[in-house]
């Protein structure tokens, strides 16, 4: 019996002396992980679509290395400056004059600033790092009812960052526009009952810049259906137009991306749907969002 309480009593000491992880770095581990697989599904899937035509099934060839490992954040520079983002440092739901009904948000710690995952993939196949590590972030997802369903209207990170990755945040953007202006993403689908081997071309372009904050740039993603490599064709629809923002304050780095069907593109009815003058007030709307917390403050 007096082993038993002897191991019992040392057993007790030994988990006195451990390190349990805190619920911030629990959630910023989860978080992490949870974004690499949505960067990496992103680049894997083609498209899935409904009724006859191509359904994509793969990729072939060379799959794109993996993103860089996120680095520790070090106790210097966690405790520098401002800590923590508020809330109130980013959009709310009456800042975009879509409806939107629910308002999903999360904080994290020592992430990596994501600004398009399927563009940093083709950056890391043509050898361009866009790698940038924040301090501090806070993530939210504005969602509208769509058929009964909340579907996501804007994504938006804020990142507290130094100064010299604030810099290297617009450095990268620029670099993967240089590189990857165009790229397609190869794979397989069914057509008529058969696998063909596919192609999904990607473009992206700079619709502007310098609109709000201390830097800014707009970029409009257009993703076009996949088409049969051996003669070209493809289903006969629209191309998905999405559109992601940048906007630095101080040491603030927020990135809005819209959801399906919040731009005004194509044939859209009167009314609906985000325009580029919209995003571009959005985004200055944002930047006065982001004082509240900026070092220095505006």
């Amino acid at each position: 019996m007096r082993e038993d309480l002897d191991f019992v009593d040392r057993l007790h000491r030994d988990l006195g002396g451990v390190r349990w992880a805190e619920p911030a770095e629990i959630r910023a581990r989860a978080r992490r992980r949870s974004r690499r697989t949505a960067a990496l599904a992103a680049t894997a899937v083609l498209a899935v679509l409904s009724g006859s035509g191509y359904v994509a099934v793969g990729r072939s060839g060379t799959p794109a290395p993996p993103a860089p490992p996120v680095a520790a954040v070090s106790a210097s520079t966690a405790t520098a400056g401002p800590a923590e983002i508020p809330q109130e440092a980013l959009l709310s739901a009456r800042d975009v004059r879509l409806k939107t009904d629910v308002q999903l948000s999360e904080a994290g710690l020592g992430e990596a600033v994501r600004v398009d995952p399927v563009l940093e993939a083709c950056g890391r196949e043509r050898g361009v790092s866009s790698a940038a590590t924040s301090r501090y972030s806070r993530s939210q997802t504005l969602l509208r009812p769509v058929g009964g369903v909340a579907a996501p209207l804007l994504t938006q990170d804020v990142y507290r960052v130094d100064a010299a990755q604030g810099r290297l945040v617009f450095g990268a953007v620029a670099s993967l526009l240089d590189v990857c202006a165009e790229w397609e993403i190869r794979g397989s689908g069914q057509r008529g009952g058969r696998t063909v081997p596919t192609v999904t071309p990607h473009r992206w372009e700079r619709s502007a810049g310098g609109f709000a904050g201390d830097e800014s740039v707009l970029l409009r993603h257009v993703s076009l259906p996949p088409a049969s490599v051996a003669d070209g064709t493809a289903l006969k629809l629209p191309p998905k137009v999405e559109a992601t923002m940048v906007v630095r304050v101080g040491d603030l780095v927020t990135v809005i991306s819209t959801g399906p069907g919040t731009l005004k593109v194509y044939d859209a009815a009167p009314g609906l749907g985000l325009s580029q003058a919209d995003l571009e007030g959005l985004g200055r709307t944002a930047a006065g969002q982001l004082c509240v917390a900026a070092n220095p403050r505006c």
